[in-house]
């Protein structure tokens, strides 16, 4: 495991143990914190990411003071928010986390850390999940996944050459780490603090919390701020700071246990409405790639279909005799000129030219499915 790895690793962990014991459910007045000296597990709303103090407010508009007693606590509760929201009914939006802080491996010195998720989602059914780091091991490291018209695009950009793979049959939207219940969870812990807050272009309420977990292998505190929309009852925004260490994890049964060290993490959420013309472009690697591969014809039955800069493969439980045949005639009804064509038992070797560019068609025989691969050049 890489150096990288092995700190996201660390704060995936401490966000998993400091939130399995917070997440949803109905929510509850708060309850004043134990004096025996032992941290009372409670419920609050689950780490997004971030870059700003827990103590800022991003308010644009009057607001009205929350009910508090004589005491100036407030007492009434928090809302119940459905962390299972379908944030789609917003219409067009994006969905961004933002994390930095430090994470430190037991015995080795802190390293700084940035992390950036960015989902958009549209109402024509596009998509696109960005998700960026950056660390003094690997540099940047930026993977954008594209859906327009149910093609799917990967795109990749690190200190190696950047490349795109256009995909077939696969879906890489349906588990989204950028939902509601997997950033949120519930309120039950946090005290209302103003109404009728504007916050990303909706009207919200604005809460703050703070919780002190401690188990055999972790301890960590936790402060931040919630903006809940009124109508829908959605959580819009949410920023905080985390702060703890882990000891004694072992990530799989048998495994050693990793020693580490967890330092701070500040993190920053924000649900935004997009405007009714908002597209999605592709990365231009991805724009290349696709003209290129425009007029190479695809049999409609195959599947596992992938597209890497000029070479392009599928697969098809078509005979190979009827792919060869589907290509012969295909191809040159796209202007290709025909060449040769090899045969060595059921597999063959097809290749046609057209302005300066060849191509190489190679069809075989696999696990009882006729395999493709269609390699680009140019002359």
């Amino acid at each position: 495991m890489t150096k990288p790895n092995h700190i996201l690793t660390l704060i995936t962990t401490a966000l998993v143990l400091l939130l399995a014991a917070c997440g949803g459910g109905a929510t509850s007045s708060s309850q004043p914190t134990p004096t025996n000296g032992e941290a009372r597990p409670t419920r609050t709303p689950r780490p997004a990411g971030n870059a700003t103090s827990p103590t800022s407010t991003p308010t644009t508009a009057p607001t009205t003071a929350a009910p508090t007693t004589s005491g100036g606590t407030t007492t009434e509760k928090p809302p119940v928010l459905s962390t299972n929201t379908d944030l789609s009914g917003l219409g067009n939006v994006r969905i961004e986390m933002k994390m930095e802080g430090t994470a430190q491996e037991s015995g080795k010195d802190a390293e700084p850390f940035n992390l950036l998720l960015q989902q958009i989602i549209l109402t024509n059914g596009d998509r696109s999940l960005t998700i960026e780091s950056t660390s003094p091991e690997s540099g940047l490291v930026r993977i954008t996944s594209v859906q327009i018209g149910g093609q799917v695009y990967q795109y990749v950009e690190d200190s190696n050459q950047p490349y795109c793979l256009a995909m077939g049959n696969i879906d890489l939207f349906s588990e989204s780490m950028l939902t509601p219940d997997a950033l949120i969870g519930s309120l039950s812990d946090a005290q209302l603090v103003e109404r009728g807050v504007q916050v990303n272009g909706f009207t919200t309420d604005r809460y703050t919390f703070t919780m002190s977990e401690q188990t055999a292998n972790y301890q960590g505190q936790t402060k931040g701020e919630i903006w809940a929309a009124q109508d829908p009852a959605v959580v819009v925004r949410h920023i905080g700071e985390l702060t703890g260490t882990i000891t004694g994890i072992a990530m799989e049964e048998g495994e050693t246990p990793l020693p580490g060290q967890l330092s701070n993490i500040r993190w920053e959420y924000n649900v935004t409405q997009l405007t009714a013309n908002t597209g999605i472009t592709l990365p231009e690697t991805c724009a290349q790639q696709q003209a290129a591969g425009a007029d190479i014809p695809l049999p409609t039955n195959i599947s596992n279909r992938v597209q890497m800069g000029d070479l392009i493969s599928f697969e098809t439980t078509d005979s190979p005799d009827k792919i060869v045949s589907f290509y012969q005639t295909e191809m040159v009804a796209q202007g290709w000129q025909a060449g040769e064509v090899s045969q060595y038992g059921s597999d063959y070797q097809l290749s046609f030219s057209k302005n300066g560019r060849d191509v190489s068609i190679l069809v075989s025989v696999a696990d009882n499915k006729t395999s493709v691969i269609i390699l680009l050049a140019s002359s």
